[in-house]
């Protein structure tokens, strides 16, 4: 029997500590041309070391990377990017004040010849819209990327790493680090220039069809013979994509295997070493009293007369399309968004009457509380600890004379560290060193408070893994078992029918439809957030 055709990369013995904390113990992984490999482990796995290492960001603490058959070490990213190594990252790396065009070339600008080094603009366009043109994303090169929304953002960052290689000077200086001596070997063989792309939870921002779009282009960078790491907490993209799967736990390889030999309670029990057991939402906790309530709501050219309302221990669902309004729904309801007309009120205690609020400070005050979909810009301070992010919104008797008291502070961080078993070396440890869904727990644990009446979510569980998703939608039940009022806006159809006692249905800034529990399916939602249930009628 004839060997097989030899690894675009063959990764030995990769290991990565930092401090006492071994992030990577001894990791074998083979990737091979013309195939998707999957990479699974909940957050904390080691994953993300892993890519960074591949993608030259970190160097590795012993092992060794084989790329076609020599043995490398990048040590920056520049010098993986002369390999023909594209990144991924799950929340958009780039520079908002810069064009579309800008980002997509950053680092590798293309300049003209001569002594003023001047970029060529020409071909810096070309190269961005050749880019952007498999993705099908009306983004334009000259467009800068502060103007756009979250989506398209992650369709740029998607278009970088597509035509890493292309950009590149004939001698390209991180071959000299590579220790070669021509470049002849470096070059791309794929018509977008990336030879190994590395994508890690590249639709947790993108609609349903711009997620089959970005599909058809994987795939067809597979056929022309690109190696691909696809990493996701999804597991039916997994399923839908891959060849092989990965599955990493506390920084080792628990197994490797072709996607079609493995079932989904297969990978989570090997991500886990455990059973996750599906969501069991039971009966509804709702009462009839009327916690938040919002009539007429309408921000101009974006929302229409937004009606909506959210009872006591009850879980409401926002639903539709990418761009039907989601979002700005909920940030209009928390006073975030400017609002055209309309009204939003709140109940802030039991026995007390439904009172307006026109503003953030006037929400909170109501006990009303809100986890935006972008964390790192809208929700933490990267750099500040565990604690300090808590403590963002001070707790009750935290505040004495005007000053903070710690030790209130202190009390509330820990309870939210053990309530949503948040995983840190400390209470003082920066949440920057946190993994994406620890973060993302940091946000939630800052609204677990007596205080709070009423939570708004968007994407609560966007970019978190199996294991962590299950507990966050358990503590959300339990939330309104005690008689909070959830409205929870997301992309994820199945997580709102398993969520949700409620959902409304937006398109287009309006809302066009309302399902219980018991009304609500994938058909059913799919239904009214494309206008088929309109066009069914006519």
């Amino acid at each position: 029997m004839s060997p097989g055709p030899p690894p675009l990369l063959h990764v030995r013995g990769v290991s990565k500590r930092f401090g006492g904390h071994h992030a990577l113990c001894r990791v074998d992984l083979d990737l091979f041309r013309a195939e998707v490999h999957a990479l699974a482990g909940e957050n904390g796995a080691g994953k993300s070391t892993l890519m960074a290492i591949l993608s030259g960001a970190l160097r590795p603490d012993e092992g060794e990377l084989v790329w076609d058959g020599r043995p490398v070490s990048p040590g920056s990213v520049r010098a993986a990017q002369a390999l023909g190594i594209g990144m991924v990252h799950q929340e958009p790396q780039l520079v908002p004040s810069l064009t579309v065009e800008e980002n997509i070339a950053l680092g590798r600008l293309p300049e003209r010849l001569g002594p003023l080094r001047m970029v060529a603009r020409g071909r810096l366009r070309e190269e961005a819209a050749r880019a952007l043109e498999p993705l099908g994303a009306p983004i334009g090169p000259s467009q800068r990327v502060s103007e756009l929304r979250l989506a398209d953002r992650q369709l740029v960052t998607i278009a970088r790493a597509l035509s890493v290689g292309r950009l590149a000077p004939e001698v390209n200086p991180g071959a000299r680090a590579l220790g070669a001596d021509a470049t002849s070997w470096l070059r791309p063989q794929t018509p977008l220039g990336a030879r190994l792309i590395i994508l890690d939870e590249p639709t947790s921002s993108l609609a349903a069809a711009e997620v089959e779009r970005l599909f058809d282009v994987l795939r067809r960078l597979r056929a022309q013979g690109a190696a691909l790491v696809y990493i996701s907490h999804r597991l039916e993209e997994l399923r839908a994509l891959a060849d092989r799967v990965t599955v990493l736990r506390d920084g080792r390889v628990v197994t490797t295997s072709p996607m079609a030999q493995v079932t989904g309670d297969d990978l989570v029990r090997a991500m886990s070493g455990r059973d996750v057991a599906a969501l069991d939402a039971g009966a509804s906790a709702a009462g009839e009293d009327v916690l938040l309530e919002a009539r007429g709501l309408t921000q101009r050219g974006r929302l229409h007369g937004i009606d909506l309302t959210v009872r006591r221990g009850e879980v409401v669902g926002l639903a539709g399309l990418m761009g039907a309004g989601r979002s700005r729904t909920l940030r209009a309801v928390f006073g975030a968004a400017p609002r055209d007309g309309g009204d939003v009120r709140v109940r802030p205690a039991e026995d007390a009457e439904l009172r307006p609020v026109r503003s953030v400070a006037e929400a909170m005050a109501a006990g009303v509380g809100f986890v935006p979909e972008d964390r790192r810009q809208q929700a933490l301070v990267l750099t500040a600890s565990v604690q300090e992010n808590v403590g963002l919104v001070t707790p009750p008797g935290s505040l004495r004379r005007g000053l903070l008291v710690r030790r209130v502070l202190r009390a509330a961080a820990a309870r939210a560290v053990e309530a949503l078993r948040i995983k840190t070396r400390g209470l003082e440890t920066p949440v920057r060193v946190l993994s994406g869904g620890n973060q993302q727990k940091v946000v939630l644990g800052r609204w677990l408070g007596p205080h709070v009446r009423v939570l708004l979510l968007d994407e609560p569980t966007r970019g978190v893994d199996v294991g962590a998703k299950a507990e966050i939608h358990r503590h959300l039940r339990e939330l309104a078992g005690r008689g909070l009022g959830l409205l929870v806006a997301s992309s994820e159809l199945p997580e709102l029918l398993a969520l949700c006692d409620r959902i409304y249905v937006l398109r287009q800034g309006r809302v066009v439809g309302e399902l219980t529990r018991e009304q609500a399916s994938p058909v059913e939602v799919l239904r009214l957030a494309t206008g088929a249930a309109d066009r069914g009628a006519a």
